[in-house]
């Protein structure tokens, strides 16, 4: 029942995940973290089974930062988003795959092979597309059209949280599982910062 959701601006990408962990037809949290810092300028959410989730994201951001360490630079979001695909089709073809679906948003700095913001979306199965905007979960039914209607090229900060806001409140009217607490970021040129909870 996890909803993920993402657009791209202009010089930005604004990314959201539900934060209620259920299991079932129990809800267990209400504050959940689904959102996960990669690297300094690249956030991943995930969705799937929780141990699943907290298994494959804590291994991606260790063996990123092991590769920071070892190499002294930090990754692309393009080349983080390759990787994190690269691992789910490996295991894919192993005994135990991942059932992950994620979103991963970063910057690219100026002289990098793909500068600026980036979104992709990645399933379970592996596959990977760099997207303006995204919604794992159901609640992509009710919000793909919204975004497909509302979207345009580089919005700023503000129209994109309006649209958001937007994607946010048809899913809390609309849905039939309860999402009362939605948790923002924004990925930028400074970097990933949570803005308010909505």
């Amino acid at each position: 029942m996890d909803f993920l959701v993402g657009i791209k601006g202009a010089d930005f990408v604004i990314l959201a995940s539900d934060c209620s962990q259920a299991r079932s037809i129990v809800v267990m949290k209400k504050d959940m973290d689904k959102s996960l810092a990669i690297s300094p300028n690249t956030l991943m959410l995930l969705s799937g089974p929780n141990g699943d989730t907290v298994n494959f994201g804590e291994y991606i951001q260790k063996n990123l930062k092991l590769n920071t360490l070892r190499n002294g630079t930090t990754s692309t979001p393009w080349s983080n988003a390759n990787y994190v695909r690269h691992e789910l089709a490996q295991s894919l073809r192993s005994r135990g795959p991942y059932q992950v679906n994620l979103l991963l948003g970063g910057y690219g700095e100026e002289g990098c092979s793909n500068p600026g913001p980036q979104l992709y979306f990645i399933d379970y199965m592996a596959s990977m597309a760099q997207v303006p905007y995204a919604a794992q979960g159901y609640g992509g039914f009710f919000t793909l059209s919204i975004l497909d209607k509302h979207y345009k090229d580089n919005m700023n900060l503000q129209e994109a949280s309006a649209l958001l806001k937007r994607c946010i409140s048809e899913v809390q009217h609309r849905f039939l599982a309860q999402m009362p607490r939605f948790m923002v970021h924004v990925v930028d040129k400074d970097g990933i910062r949570k803005v308010e909870d909505m």
